[in-house]
C-alpha cells in the first residue's frame, strides 16, 4: 500500500487552487442486467442516437463476480474486487477507503466539483462510503418513470458537474421472467430505460451553458444473465457493453476478444489464471468506465489516472483514442477495393509526412497482418489472401492519430 504521507504531499503540490464547477462534465448511466444481445434486439432510439456519433461496443467484459454488488464497485472504482473488496450484495468486507469511486479521486483534485446520484437500488446509497458523492437520491426501486424524472430534474442544475443514474427494472424483469432477448418483457424493459435516457438527454441538452460545457457520456451494464440469474462465469453473463458520446469523442465501434476471467473460486483467493494480459490491454471492460471519467473531469490537471501510482488502478482510460480518433477526417481515407480477395490498399492525406501504420484484426481481437512506411508517403497495401472470408478491422495510425475502418474478405 503506497503511503498515505506521500499521497497527501503529492496532491497538496497539485492542488494549487480552489476549483469551482468547470466545463468539463460526467454523465454515467447504469442499466443493471442488461444483456448485450438484447439490447442489440431492442428498440433504443436514444441510446442509437448516440451511438452513431460516438465510440461504443457490444463487447465490453465482466472480469470478476457477475452480481450487483461486486459489479458497480468495478464499475466505479475503477479497480477488481481483490481490492474494492465487494464480493456480494451485502458489501461485507468493503475496502473504499482505500478504492473509493471515481468521484472522490476526483474531488482529491478538484475539491469543489458538485456530484450527484440517483439510484433506484437501495445498497448503492445505503452500502457504500467515500464515495464522493454531494447528494444521494433514492427513487422507488423498478419505478423507471421515477428515476428518469428526478435524475432530468437535478441534471438542470448548472453547478452540477458529474451525475450517476442507476436503472434497475431489466435487472428485476430478467429475474421474474428471464434474462432472453426472446422475452418480450426484457425487451420492454430495455426500451423503457431508454425513453426515460431520453428525458434525461433532452433536460441536459437544455442547460443554459450546454454549449460551452463539455460532457462526456457513458451509458453501461454491469453483467448479463441466464435463465432468471446471474452470478457464473458464462458467457451470457460477462459479455457486456458500453457507449461513450461527447465532443471530443467519435463514431467508433470497438470490437475485442474475450480476455478470460478473474476465477474468485479457486480456494477464494484472486488468481490471474484464465486472463490474457495482452487482450486486457485493448478490450474494453468494466474497469475502465471509472478510470475515463476520471481522467475526464481531471484532465486539465495532467495526471493520466490509469498510470497514477498513488490511485493503483486497474481500469484503462479510453480519452487518447476519442481524441487520436478525431485527429483523421473518415473520408481522408479510401480502401480499395472494399470487398477485396485479398490484396487491400489504403489511400490516405499525409501533408504532414508522418510515419504510418496499419493493424487488421479478426473479430476476435486477434493480429492477422500489419505493415509499416516511413515518411514521404501516403498509400499502405495488406494481402490478407489466406484468412477466412468475413469482416476485419483495420486501425490505420498517421503518427500519433488514428482511424478505424471495417473491411470485407470474399473468397
Amino acid at each position: 500500500m503506497k503511503t498515505k504521507l506521500y499521497a497527501l504531499l503529492a496532491l497538496t503540490m497539485l492542488v494549487q487552487v480552489t476549483f469551482a464547477s468547470q466545463n468539463r462534465k460526467v454523465l454515467v448511466i447504469g442499466i443493471d442486467g442488461c444483456r448485450s444481445d438484447a439490447l442489440q434486439q431492442a428498440n433504443t432510439p436514444n441510446m442509437d442516437g448516440l451511438i452513431a456519433n460516438g465510440l461504443f461496443t457490444y463487447d465490453a467484459w465482466h472480469l470478476g463476480i457477475t452480481v450487483s454488488g461486486p459489479s458497480w464497485s468495478t464499475i466505479m472504482t475503477g479497480v477488481w474486487w481483490n481490492k474494492h473488496g465487494v464480493t456480494s450484495n451485502s458489501y461485507t468486507g468493503s475496502n473504499f477507503n482505500d478504492y473509493p469511486y471515481f468521484p472522490k479521486r476526483a474531488k482529491e483534485i478538484k475539491p469543489n466539483l458538485n456530484c450527484v446520484q440517483v439510484v433506484e437500488w437501495p445498497p448503492l446509497n445505503q452500502n457504500v462510503y467515500n464515495d464522493g458523492w454531494d447528494q444521494k437520491l433514492q427513487t422507488p426501486d423498478h419505478e423507471t418513470s421515477s428515476t428518469g424524472s428526478v435524475a432530468s430534474a437535478k441534471i438542470v442544475d448548472s453547478d452540477l458537474d458529474c451525475m450517476f443514474v442507476y436503472f434497475d427494472a431489466v435487472d428485476g424483469i430478467g429475474h421474474s421472467s428471464g434474462f432472453d432477448p426472446n422475452n418480450p418483457l426484457y425487451i420492454q424493459a430495455i426500451e423503457d430505460v431508454d425513453s426515460k435516457i431520453g428525458q434525461i438527454l433532452a433536460a441536459l441538452h437544455s442547460r443554459p451553458n450546454y454549449a460551452n460545457e463539455d460532457w462526456l457520456i457513458l451509458i453501461t451494464t454491469d453483467h448479463g444473465g441466464t435463465g432468471t440469474g446471474h452470478g457464473g462465469n458464462s458467457y451470457v453473463e460477462r459479455h457486456i457493453w458500453w457507449i461513450a458520446s461527447g465532443p471530443d469523442v467519435v463514431h467508433q465501434q470497438i470490437t475485442a476478444a474475450d480476455p478470460g476471467t478473474y476465477n474468485p473460486y479457486i480456494l477464494g483467493l484472486f488468481t490471474e489464471s484464465g486472463v490474457d494480459t495482452a487482450l486486457l490491454r485493448q478490450s474494453p471492460v468494466q474497469a475502465d468506465i471509472a478510470v475515463t471519467a476520471l481522467h475526464h473531469l481531471i484532465y486539465d490537471s495532467g495526471i493520466d489516472p490509469e498510470t497514477y501510482p498513488f490511485w493503483d488502478l486497474d481500469g484503462k482510460s479510453w480519452l487518447a483514442t476519442f481524441s487520436d480518433v478525431k485527429d483523421i477526417a473518415e473520408n481522408s481515407i479510401t480502401v480499395y477495393p472494399n470487398p477485396t480477395k485479398g490484396l487491400v490498399t489504403f489511400w490516405m492525406e499525409n501533408k504532414s509526412n508522418e510515419d504510418i501504420s496499419v493493424e487488421v484484426y479478426d473479430m476476435n481481437g486477434r493480429l492477422v497482418n500489419s505493415s509499416c512506411t516511413q515518411q514521404s508517403t501516403n498509400k499502405v497495401n495488406i494481402n490478407l489472401a489466406g484468412q477466412p472470408a468475413g469482416e476485419y478491422i483495420a486501425k490505420v495510425h498517421i503518427g500519433t492519430s488514428q482511424l478505424t475502418k471495417k473491411i470485407q474478405l470474399t473468397n
